[in-house]
């Protein structure tokens, strides 16, 4: 990969950096929303959407979408892959699938078909844990559940604060 960024910054003269190399890597592979892989990069949340327009536009950066090009390309080569030959195996594989009565089998070629098509996207969301939270954070969550549950907080007996500081 090192040969597709020499060669895309020269004939370019201008150089790709870490976030569009990252950005370029997450578009091949076909798996997030243009966004996402703006936010993947390192781009902002608000920006994630605009700076990966620009990024594909072809105007602005166009070292950034022929790396795109040349990475698939390369993976083309590399694995004989291409995006018309999956559609087409995903589709023979949901209809053999569909033929043989394992309907499981064959949705979830369809659902792969469709992201692949870019017709849908997977988005998952990370919630946050406990773990990621600061005190603060903690003690607010407790507060407004035990407002929205209090039944949930009603223990008898006695509490000692066992705090060090």
């Amino acid at each position: 990969m090192t040969s597709i960024k020499k060669r895309v910054e020269d004939s370019h003269d201008r150089k790709l950096t870490n976030r569009q190399m990252t950005f370029a890597r997450h578009i091949v592979e076909g798996i997030y929303s243009n966004a996402e892989c703006a936010r993947k990069a390192g781009y902002s949340n608000e920006l994630a959407a605009k700076q990966a327009s620009v990024l594909l536009n072809g105007r602005d950066y166009p070292h950034v979408l022929e790396y795109v090009q040349e990475l698939r390309q390369e993976r083309e080569r590399r694995y004989g892959v291409t995006t018309i030959g999956q559609l087409e195996r995903l589709s023979k594989l949901s209809m053999a699938a569909e033929e043989a009565g394992h309907f499981s089998a064959a949705i979830n070629a369809e659902k792969i078909r469709s992201a692949l098509g870019g017709l849908t996207i997977d988005r998952r969301e990370t919630i946050n844990t406990i773990d990621q939270l600061s005190r603060d954070e903690i003690t607010a969550r407790l507060a407004a559940l035990q407002k929205q549950y209090p039944q949930a907080f009603m223990i008898e007996g006695t509490a000692r604060d066992v705090t060090p500081y």
